[in-house]
Parts: structure tokens; sequence; C-alpha cells
């Protein structure tokens, strides 16, 4: 049996719960940050933890969210809906392995009472080119057509897709070709492929304003576009010899060619090398392109970071370094 529904569907936000976002490395922690900035305009944050799995490396994280106000819930998955209750708008930041879940999710939210729903997206547009039928987005499309299916019956039912293109600091993982300790990358495209970046701090921030810019009785179903710039890779290579002082050796391979690498990746059964080959395959197509326009001037109080500044605090930072592969070199110059 369904609760009565939390929220009018119109309106702000005033109580939200962030699923999947206790990760310290995380683009969700980034977006509980810029919460705590924002904590006086809601009468609840929660994050969900779920008891089904491994969190004795989350105690300092969750130690750190409760002495800033944030209440933690608890829970066994996603079947049940109590949980989910007293909540007008449920967040995921689950992950790839992960996104599988998040009809369970959105069935025991709307089950709890909840109208609201931001999925994992966060990233690019799915309705671009071909990104609708890439491997790397499968589990999205599902999540937008169970969404829109349970919609069919509860027309009060809203969701907010927020879409940057891409992560500026994910951007020069090794999952996507890099190879920061040698300054080298292998990239499927060619030197004036564009994608759209942003920081994630930037990008967290736009996401809370989404929250706080009121529903309309006639606007429940939103999708908002923010990004910073859309270099091509000629100037990403440029801007990284700036930030690092070390000029990259990249070698720019045939964009379809990555379709064998995903495929060689299916069959040995790697499904993080068949999704970093589905998504290599996206980027040499410009699928992170984020279309135009761009909703940054309806929240003027939020100026993005310059893609040179984004990638100096990128590579200051002790975390990201050891996500690049520089802790090695560090140790090594030791």
């Amino acid at each position: 049996m369904e609760k009565t529904p939390t929220s009018t569907g119109s309106g702000p936000f005033r109580a939200v719960l962030l699923v999947g976002a206790i990760s310290e490395y995380g683009f969700g922690q980034f977006v509980v940050r810029e919460l705590i900035k924002s904590k006086h305009s809601f009468s609840r944050i929660g994050v969900y933890l779920d008891w089904n799995r491994d969190n004795a490396a989350k105690t300092p994280v969750l130690d750190r969210l409760k002495q800033a106000g944030i209440e933690v819930v608890h829970g066994k998955g996603f079947e049940s809906p109590d949980p989910f209750t007293g909540f007008d708008c449920i967040m995921s930041f689950l992950g790839n392995h992960g996104l599988h879940l998040q009809s369970s999710l959105i069935d025991s939210a709307i089950a709890a009472g909840v109208r609201h729903i931001y999925p994992s997206e966060y990233g690019a547009d799915i309705l671009v080119g071909q990104n609708w039928t890439q491997r790397y987005y499968v589990e999205k499309v599902r999540t937008r057509r169970h969404l829109e299916e349970r919609g069919k019956d509860l027309p009060e039912l809203g969701w907010t897709y927020v879409l940057f293109g891409r992560l500026t600091e994910w951007a020069v993982l090794s999952h996507f070709g890099f190879d920061n300790r040698g300054a080298r990358a292998q990239i499927y495209g060619t030197p004036d492929g564009k994608q759209s970046l942003i920081n994630a701090t930037d990008a967290a921030a736009y996401i809370v304003k989404t929250l706080l810019d009121p529903l309309s009785l006639t606007d429940t179903r939103r999708t908002y576009r923010f990004s910073e710039s859309s270099p091509t890779y000629a100037t990403l290579f440029r801007t990284l010899k700036i930030v690092t002082g070390r000029e990259y050796h990249v070698e720019y391979l045939d964009v379809e060619a990555a379709q064998l690498e995903e495929q060689a990746a299916k069959q040995s059964g790697d499904v993080d090398a068949e999704l970093s080959a589905s998504h290599k395959l996206i980027q040499g197509r410009q699928g992170t392109l984020l279309p135009l326009p761009w909703d940054n001037e309806r929240f003027p109080s939020v100026t993005p970071t310059s893609l040179q500044d984004s990638l100096i605090a990128a590579f200051d930072s002790a975390k990201l370094r050891k996500a690049y592969g520089l802790e090695l070199l560090e140790d090594a110059a030791a």
C-alpha cells in the first residue's frame, strides 16, 4: 500500500535524501558538501546507508556528516519503502555497478510517498547522437523508461535530469585512456574532438540550485544542462602541459575501433573494461558534448571555474593525485 505523497508537487523541496552519496571519492559527496552550505533551506537532509554493504571504511565520512547535521538513514537494499518515508525528493548517486537497482529504488520511494526523483545521470545527454543505444548508458535508459512507465499512472510523479557533459576531474582518469604518471594518453578520436567539462564542485552547486528552484504544477519533469566550456582534446592537452609542466604524448586512435575493445572486454567478462571501451566510443563520437542552450544563466550566483584552474586544483588534491597514479611518481622521486 502506497503512503500519502509527501509533497504537493509544487514549490521547492524541503526534505531530501541522497542515495549512494557516502563514498568519499564519489560525486555525491560534493553535492552533500554544497547542501550543507544551504541546509537552512531544508527541513531534512539525509544520506542513505545500506546495511547490506560493507560500510566499515565509511565511518569517518558518516561521523563528519552527522556533525554537520546530516541525517543518516539506515536500510537493507531498496526493497522496503520505510527508509524513504517523510522525504519529498530522492536523489540517486549510484555508480555504474549500482544503476541496475534504480528501478527498485524508485518503486520503494514511490510507495513511501516520494513524488520526485533525481536519477543518477549527471553526465552526458543520453538523447544525443547514438548515446541511447550505447552499452555505457543501458541502465540509464532503463531507468528513464521505468520513470516514464510509472509516471503514466502517477501524473504527480516528477523527475529532474541534471546534465553536465563530463566532470573535469574524472575526464583525465586512466579509465578514459590517460596515463598521468607517464604523461601519455590513448584517445579514440582526433585533436579537434570536443567534450563539455565542468568541475565537480561547480556541478554540485548547480544541482543544489535546481533543488531550490520551485516546481510548478505543470513543470515537474525537468531537464537542466550546465557546463563550463567545451574544449577540444588539443586544448585539453595544452592546458595539461601548463598545469603539470609536462607535455603529454597522445596517440589518437580510430574512433570506431573502440567497438573492438568493447567486444573483447565483453567476451572476457570484464565489465569495467567493457564500460570503459563503450565510453571511449561515446567520447570519440562527441557524445559528451552537451547541447546548447545551457542553463547557467538561470543561476548567476554560480560562476564555473575555468578548465585550467579546475585542473590546477585537481592536480593539487592529494586524493585525486592518488587516483591519477601520481603518488607512485612522487614515491619514485623521493
